[in-house]
């Protein structure tokens, strides 16, 4: 049975419509697995505590550049207390809510709780952060959350 123009013309303009959609559809997964711009940890001192055997101190400084962050994590052995020095830090603990913290603002961050967000709340300015950890000496520090 022979096909008209016309015919042909919608199953050409429906094979395209679908195609688009395909692709605006997998353009979307690629954007949502876009990795975020890294985080600088810098350790700026770290102290075993002699009156808590086999745990240490840590401080570190976490430089967060604009629309930075790291993927959703856990701290399995360390509890982490922060403190917001620059900019806007954006965080979510567990099913908590979402929360932006700004400078001078604080956080802690139980061990082993899931850290969902952690990134800066800005795409123009940097963020910086000072977490002080305890932590069991030779165990993991940070263990990405398993999808």
């Amino acid at each position: 049975m022979p096909c008209s123009s016309r015919t042909l013309s919608r199953s050409l303009f429906a094979v395209v419509g679908i195609a688009a959609l395909a692709g605006a559809f997998s353009l979307g997964v690629v954007v949502a697995q876009q990795v975020l711009p890294a985080t600088k940890a810098t350790q700026v001192m770290q102290q075993a505590i002699a009156e808590f055997p086999g745990h240490e101190v840590t401080m570190t400084i976490l430089d967060i550049p604009p629309g930075g962050g790291s993927a959703p994590h856990r701290h399995p052995t360390t509890h982490n207390f922060g403190y917001v020095l620059e900019g806007a830090y954006r965080i979510k603990l567990d099913d908590g809510p979402e929360r932006v913290l700004t400078k001078g603002d604080t956080f802690y961050e139980a061990a082993n709780q899931l850290h969902a967000v952690s990134r800066n709340a800005s795409n123009t300015e940097p963020a910086k952060v000072l977490v002080v950890g305890i932590a069991e000496i030779g165990k993991p520090r940070t263990v990405p959350e398993r999808q």
